[in-house]
């Protein structure tokens, strides 16, 4: 049950260039995976993070790989044992199949991938935060308060109305 939800990622894997993507993709989430963690404090929180980087990134570079402008190309590599002749003289022709294909992402793939990174962290880290402390614990400390100001008498004003002058240690005066 599981291989056929697996199947359209595994082709998507196997397509041109998938491998090669996702390669790409996964240093990016797993650098995520271990921020958010330190950020949130919560590990699972920091691993759901970096598998949504992984899924957006992933999936953002592939759909631009559809996209002939936006999309990547392979490449031919040579080794440099394959640009040498046996004397030492270098080569004027290399057979193309030895050369090694190799897949290079476009820019606006890059930037998919970053763009997935970015709104993974910034659509679910907040979510996973701790959050500010509850209603009942700020009635407990307005209550504490209350109490202090009580037995330390300070619920009285501390400046004569309409002027700059404190009234302690001023007798009051009744007018």
């Amino acid at each position: 049950m599981l291989a056929g939800r697996l199947k359209p990622v595994i082709d998507l894997l196997k397509a041109e260039g998938g491998k090669e993507l996702f390669k790409g993709s996964l240093p990016g989430a797993v650098i995520t995976a271990g921020l958010s963690t330190l950020t949130t404090g919560n590990p699972i929180a920091g691993l759901a993070i970096g598998a949504a980087d992984l899924g957006l990134s992933f999936g953002a570079s592939r759909a631009l790989s559809g996209i002939k402008p936006l999309a990547g190309k392979y490449i031919h590599v040579a080794r440099p044992e394959q640009l040498v002749g046996k004397k030492g003289q270098p080569l004027k022709q290399i057979r193309t199949a030895a050369l090694k294909p190799q897949y290079e992402q476009s820019i606006p793939q890059t930037i998919g991938q970053l763009a997935g990174s970015v709104a993974a962290v910034t659509t679910l880290e907040p979510r996973f935060m701790p959050q500010p402390g509850s209603e009942a614990q700020y009635v407990t400390q307005a209550q504490q308060l209350g109490q202090q100001e009580m037995l330390n008498q300070m619920y009285m004003p501390y400046t004569a109305d309409g002027t700059m002058y404190q009234l302690q240690g001023l007798p009051q005066r009744v007018v």
